[in-house]
């Protein structure tokens, strides 16, 4: 299988690469920094059985994500998976505190690279007569729990379920795959990132809810690779942190006292 994933130059997608890879499917790595694709891409053609190759992509510009289908089309022969992974996300602001390079940095990333990632996709499987595409959710998207400080970027993951929703109606006689993954809350490089406003009163203080409600990204890729592949049901959500789950991980830190330590390997 050859598959595209897009923002895929680290974090949750590199994640994603690697367990496809190691599983003997060929991956196109994708990011916006030419060094950290080209880096990236050389690392995880050591990983497993399968290749990777890489190319630059900005997401929030169609004709970059129609020439990414190209590069692996090209590269590959065809293109059978592709999942738009590519996004950004930020918690230390409400909307109307949001700063304005923000609010578009979140729309072209997440919206705009999911709208343009998922047209190139569907015509190119159109054009082949079969392939699969996979949307990726975030916190809040459907607006059942809001996320403190997630309000645009909850209404954008909202948008992708809608576009998702209608994909689906738009493609059902197309002989497509078509789905959605929620990842749930990976430590990633953007995630840290997006952590160092906190004062270290205010981490000590959020550590324990994170150490139940987050997970390494190399924890959660495995078993969302699997899930993929093994996937038959049109229209399925992926989800690695369910509500069951979350239950399971409170009752266990706090009821018999299993805690997690999910920071010790970093140097915070």
């Amino acid at each position: 299988m050859n598959v595209v994933i897009t923002g895929s130059s680290k974090g949750i997608g590199k994640g994603l690469a690697e367990e496809f890879i190691k599983r003997s499917h060929n991956v196109i790595v994708s990011g916006r920094g030419e060094a950290d694709v080209a880096a990236s891409a050389a690392e995880l053609n050591g990983v497993g059985p399968g290749k990777a190759a890489g190319t630059t992509c900005d997401v929030s510009n169609a004709e970059q994500v129609q020439a990414l289908w190209d590069f692996a089309s090209s590269s590959f022969g065809t293109v059978d998976l592709w999942i738009n992974n590519a996004g950004y996300a930020t918690s230390r602001f409400t909307v109307h505190e949001l700063p304005e390079k923000l609010v578009h940095t979140l729309i072209d990333s997440n919206l705009k690279g999911c709208v343009f990632g998922s047209q190139v996709a569907i015509r190119g499987f159109r054009q082949q007569g079969s392939g699969s595409l996979y949307n990726m959710l975030g916190g809040s998207f459907d607006g059942k729990r809001l996320t403190p400080n997630m309000g645009v970027y909850s209404a954008t993951k909202a948008a992708i379920y809608l576009l998702t929703k209608y994909l689906l109606a738009e493609n059902k006689d197309q002989n497509l795959m078509i789905g959605m993954i929620s990842p749930g809350m990976l430590i990633s490089d953007n995630w840290f990132a997006e952590q160092k406003h906190l004062s270290q009163e205010e981490w000590e203080k959020l550590k324990p809810t994170l150490n139940v409600l987050c997970d390494h990204v190399d924890t959660a890729t495995p078993w969302i690779v699997d899930e993929v592949l093994a996937n038959k049901e049109y229209g399925k959500r992926i989800a690695w942190l369910t509500g069951g789950r979350i239950m399971k991980r409170f009752f266990n830190a706090k009821v018999l006292g299993k805690k997690r330590d999910l920071f010790s390997r970093y140097d915070l």
